[in-house]
């Protein structure tokens, strides 16, 4: 019984923690300017590597606020890649609008400071 007891704490505390660390441990962001939702544009593929970039942009779309109902898009204009996660994005400067490409019926707002800061990274 002893042995259940510290397996069920094992699983309970250490498995949400090691997941959660999984986005801290990405080194890579790519931006890619999309034509339609399955064209990207020719040449168009910017790599950010730099920690605190990356950080802020996982951050910013892993803390997105869920909008309810089901949604009917116009064309992205950005996709980002980062991990195994792949996002379409509209942005502006006082705005930014996520979808994971895993949900497309799904959009996601990013909050004000962060659309600023996306954008001014892919303008």
């Amino acid at each position: 019984m002893k042995k259940l007891s510290l397996f069920f704490v094992f699983i309970v505390f250490f498995v949400p923690f090691n997941s959660g660390c999984s986005s801290e441990n990405i080194g890579k962001v790519d931006v890619y300017e999309m034509e339609s939702f399955s064209a990207i544009k020719k040449n168009s593929l910017t790599s950010y590597t730099d920690p605190k970039v990356v950080s802020n942009i996982v951050k910013a779309f892993k803390k997105a606020k869920k909008e309810p109902g089901v949604v009917e898009m116009v064309d992205p204009e950005y996709k980002v890649e980062f991990g195994e996660e792949s996002y379409y994005l509209w942005i502006s400067s006082e705005h930014g609008t996520i979808m994971n490409l895993e949900d497309t019926h799904t959009t996601f707002t990013l909050s004000k400071s962060s659309a600023k800061t996306i954008y001014e990274l892919v303008k």
